[in-house]
């Protein structure tokens, strides 16, 4: 028995040093997860303001019917890019004031990771539906406009895809060192820490 009551405090003692050890670890790592995130959206939010202006100077000065509609597309898209933005920056802010668990930080990184991954995806679709778009115009009744708003498409699908690509992978780096990072798991049969590899 004394030998069990002796095993169990030095548990007890490692496991206490190693959560005092590691909650600044994993703390770091979620505000640079959200800082990641911060400057990011600044980012989007210029590219979207510089759509909006360009996009709308580009269609008031032509009569073209193409370049206005890739101007004007692009002065749309300018104006969801912002709002996006605009809101990342807003949750941002918010999420630095929020209290998460370590489990919760750590979902909080992959979901982050799966939503740039997802919104690449989805610019892939967009360049597709550009590239479509373009080289079916000569079938539609405004052939002008649609090759405008196809090329719009492409333009902003690439841009938003190096965007979501570079922010993929900025947090990719983090990745070794949250693997690394220990998780309590606490089961009816006691407590334990477990490591991913």
């Amino acid at each position: 028995m004394k030998w069990l009551s002796v095993i169990l405090l030095n548990c007890l003692c490692c496991f206490l040093q190693a959560q005092e050890n590691n909650i600044p670890y994993i703390d770091a790592l979620h505000q640079q997860r959200i800082e990641t995130n911060r400057k990011g959206m600044w980012v989007l939010s210029g590219w979207g303001v510089v759509n909006m202006g360009s996009g709308i100077i580009g269609a008031l000065s032509t009569t073209n019917t193409e370049v206005k509609a890739f101007h004007t597309m692009n002065a749309l898209w300018g104006v969801v890019n912002t709002g996006i933005g605009v809101l990342g920056l807003v949750r941002a802010k918010k999420e630095k004031g929020l209290s998460f668990s370590d489990t919760g930080k750590y979902k909080a990184y992959k979901n982050t990771k799966k939503l740039y991954a997802i919104n690449g995806g989805l610019d892939l679709l967009y360049m597709g539906t550009g590239a479509f778009l373009s080289g079916r115009a000569n079938r539609a009744k405004n052939p002008a406009r649609n090759r405008g708003y196809g090329n719009s498409l492409i333009v902003q699908g690439a841009g938003l895809l190096l965007f979501d690509v570079s922010m993929y992978l900025s947090h990719q780096k983090q990745q070794r060192y949250w693997k690394t990072a220990p998780e309590l798991a606490v089961t009816e049969n006691g407590i334990g820490m477990v490591y991913s590899f």
